[in-house]
Formats: structure tokens, C-alpha cells, sequence
């Protein structure tokens, strides 16, 4: 009766762990941004309808095919900023000196 205790509790564990990792998948589909818009509702439906299966695809595939905005977020910013400091240079607000000295703070 005690090994049939143990079992049922390992089964359990097993269950509760697996389904908690299907949340997470879907939570993750959810707040994420897709290269195309159509993924995020393909990968849903995938995740949804074949749990355990659909989350291994997602971990393997689907998380490859997300946007990263960060990356491009920084160097859109990077650029805008070096653009004003050359605009501070060309109306003599900045020395050469203390223009090489920002962007050098910049590009590091």
C-alpha cells in the first residue's frame, strides 16, 4: 500500500510538473513577439491542442522564430545619439575633442 502511495505521488509530481510547464509555454507564446504575427497564433494552437508534443516543438523551434526588438531597440539609439553629437560638432557646440571623447562613450 505505501509503494502504491509513493507511486500515485510521483505521478503527481510528474503531471503537476508538465502541466506547469505547458503554462509556461503558453504564457510565453502570449508575451511574445513574433517575426510574423501569424506564428503567435499558429504556436498557440500547436502548444493547446497537443500539450506535450506541441511544447517540445515550441522549446526546439518556436522560440527561434521570436523578434528580438532589444538588439535593434539599442543600436536605433546608439545611432540617433551619434547623429545629435555630430550635429553639436557641426554648429561648434562641441569641440573634436570632446566629440571623440562621447562617442567613444557611445560605441563602448
Amino acid at each position: 500500500m505505501d509503494m502504491l502511495l509513493g507511486f500515485e505521488l510521483f505521478l503527481f509530481f510528474i503531471v503537476a510538473g508538465l502541466f506547469l510547464i505547458w503554462i509556461w509555454a503558453m504564457v510565453d507564446i502570449i508575451t511574445s513577439k513574433f517575426k510574423e504575427d501569424l506564428m503567435q497564433i499558429i504556436w498557440l494552437l500547436v502548444v493547446f491542442f497537443l500539450p506535450f508534443i506541441g511544447v517540445l516543438l515550441y522549446l526546439l523551434i518556436g522560440r527561434s522564430m521570436k523578434q528580438i526588438p532589444l538588439d535593434e531597440d539599442i543600436h536605433g539609439k546608439k545611432y540617433d545619439h551619434l547623429m545629435k553629437l555630430k550635429a553639436l560638432l557641426d554648429d561648434g557646440a562641441l569641440t573634436p575633442e570632446e566629440y571623440e571623447i562621447e562617442k567613444q562613450k557611445i560605441l563602448s
